[in-house]
């Protein structure tokens, strides 16, 4: 569809990196204002929800959430086409991650908006700080708090991160965890005056090594519980044995246990290979996302008729059903496109998203 490449190439071409939203939300702002009249804005901390004028008259209609995230993780670059074995690629920053799915909600919105509002109550919620942030500073986190009375409301959400047009359901959750081990620096020339830090982290670093994805069946999917060292530093100095090393771990778990439980788990296993409590600082845990299977959510998956996957990875899935409402994640986008510096999507694939989105609201008929 040329409309539907032209929307995403107009909304790749603002610059939206994390904490610097605000271009990219204003424009949709005008372009709700113009093309959606009569429809309710709220707008609060760089987020915007666009919500349909049925929403608080008509409250016998369900009420559905498309939900995306305005900021990309890729320096911005300007837009362009490029003709690949594949298919047509459409390059730009956020590309798959996720404005894709954000131009794909927003045409459905503008073109079939009176279609919809037949049968749905509709909102689009556009959020900022998703990428790379702690959970205090997501934008979705704010809006929750700001507005529970809105969130109360919604009777499903489409969560449009990038799924390969696969449906993929719940997410693991993640804790991120800085490990220390001390040793006593010294002059290399003179090793027997200190102990290597490094040398004395090793153990532990094998131990981990040896660690193996965990599986877990949950609602007929494989989830991965994963433990990973992501960054490892020693004390500097070319000439000094290193007096301490520490390294960030990040534990991905499966919606099999509370948030809680899982930083129990972790501490464990981690003392079982050797730490003490005192070096282990969990300083950022957000939960796994749940499965909330209502009829409604049952009946949309269903007349998708698309595979089903586990999300293994953390979305705002987790902070969705958290608060009670049923949520799953689905998008256009390429999940091996994500926070890629050149990163593209197929065309083709958006397409594809937008014809589902049409079937799925029984609009291509």
């Amino acid at each position: 569809m040329t409309q539907l490449r032209a929307l995403l190439t107009e909304m790749l071409a603002i610059p939206s990196p994390t904490y610097s939203e605000q271009a990219f939300v204003a424009w949709l702002r005008a372009q709700a204002e113009s093309l959606l009249p009569g429809w309710d804005l709220t707008e609060h901390s760089d987020c915007l929800i666009i919500s349909s004028p049925t929403l608080a008259a008509e409250r016998h209609k369900p009420h559905l959430a498309l939900v995306g995230h305005s900021d990309v993780v890729p320096a911005h670059f300007e837009p362009r086409i490029e003709q690949a074995p594949e298919g047509e690629r459409l390059h730009g920053s956020g590309a798959s991650d996720m404005k894709g799915a954000l131009a794909a909600f927003w045409l459905l919105l503008t073109e079939h908006g009176d279609q919809l509002l037949e049968h749905w109550n509709l909102s689009l919620i556009v959020y900022s700080r998703e990428e790379q942030t702690p959970l205090v500073e997501n934008g979705l986190y704010d809006l929750l708090g700001a507005i529970p009375e809105f969130f109360k409301k919604i009777d499903l959400a489409i969560v449009g991160e990038p799924t390969d047009n696969t449906v993929q359901l719940g997410c693991v959750g993640s804790i991120h965890v800085k490990v220390k081990v001390q040793g006593l620096a010294c002059h290399s020339a003179r090793p027997w005056n200190g102990e290597n830090a490094l040398y004395k982290a090793l153990p532990f670093i094998q131990a981990m090594s040896a660690l193996e994805p965990v599986r877990h069946e949950v609602f007929g999917l494989e989830f991965f519980d994963v433990l990973q060292i992501t960054e490892s530093q020693s004390e500097p100095g070319r000439t000094s044995l290193p007096g301490w090393w520490q390294a960030n771990l990040n534990f991905r778990f499966a919606p099999v246990r509370t948030e809680a439980q899982a930083q129990a788990e972790l501490i464990q296993k981690l003392t079982s290979f050797g730490l003490r409590p005192e070096q282990i600082d969990i300083f950022d845990s957000v939960p796994a996302g749940d499965v909330i299977e209502t009829p409604l959510f049952k009946q949309l998956v269903e007349r998708l008729n698309l595979p089903l996957q586990a999300k293994q990875a953390w979305t705002d899935v987790a902070q969705l059903t958290a608060y009670g409402i049923p949520a799953f994640n689905f998008g256009p986008g390429l999940t091996a496109q994500a926070h890629k510096a050149d990163e593209y999507i197929l065309t083709s694939d958006l397409e594809a998203y937008y014809s589902h989105l049409l079937r799925l609201f029984s609009l291509n008929k």
